[in-house]
């Protein structure tokens, strides 16, 4: 009897240890599954969190290259611009002679209109005498200087082309038409007017062009 006593609690013995041992293994798995879920959660919340700060990191910089190209972008159209030169397409050119302004000198007044925009005017411009003896260029007048002036919408500027009368008697050399070049230009008009000069002086100069001036 005593025997079948001590052999059943050692049987006793050996279960409650198996099913501690199994107890302690089950609560340590689950132990390692919750550590492991633990640790996915932070994984993914600190790769959500890195995701965030990149997405806040571009954000930033876009707004910040934005906000540098608003600025450029006011400061270049709030930067003054100056008018810019007559073109000869805006200006509508006449001539017409004055006749004999003093002894042996006569006239011719070149006016140029402003039909466009303000623009800027200096200088002389070229001029050419068309007449029955072909054309005889017109030299600058060098006693006088020009001086810049913006030339208003509807405004007009003048030039006057000073020439020998003809008082000989005879025929002269009939001019019929002046090519006008406005300064700082390189397209022409050409516009009519009658004048008569002195075969002697036929090739020979004696035609002067002032620079132009605003008209007041």
């Amino acid at each position: 009897m005593h025997r079948i006593s001590v052999r059943r609690a050692v049987v006793a013995t050996a279960v409650a240890l198996t099913a501690t041992v199994a107890l302690t293994a089950c609560e340590a798995g689950d132990s390692s599954d919750s550590k492991a879920k633990d640790g996915s959660s932070s994984t993914a919340a600190s790769s959500s969190e890195s995701r965030g700060g990149s997405s806040a990191d571009s954000s930033s910089g876009s707004g910040a290259s934005s906000g540098n190209g608003s600025h450029s972008s006011s400061t270049s159209s709030t930067s003054s611009k100056e008018a810019s030169t007559c073109r000869t397409a805006n200006l509508r050119i006449t001539a017409k002679n004055q006749g004999e302004a003093r002894e042996g000198l006569g006239s011719i007044v070149i006016r140029f209109t402003n039909n466009g925009g303000d623009c800027r005017m200096n200088g002389f411009p070229g001029v050419d005498l068309k007449t029955n003896y072909g054309t005889q260029p017109v030299d600058r007048n060098k006693q006088e200087v020009g001086t810049p002036f913006t030339l208003k919408a509807g405004k007009t500027a003048t030039a006057n082309v000073v020439y020998p009368v003809n008082n000989s008697g005879g025929s002269g050399v009939r001019g019929t038409a002046l090519v006008v070049t406005p300064p700082n230009e390189t397209h022409h008009a050409t516009v009519p007017v009658e004048v008569n000069l002195p075969v002697s002086d036929s090739g020979k100069g004696g035609l002067e062009v002032t620079p132009v001036f605003e008209e007041h």
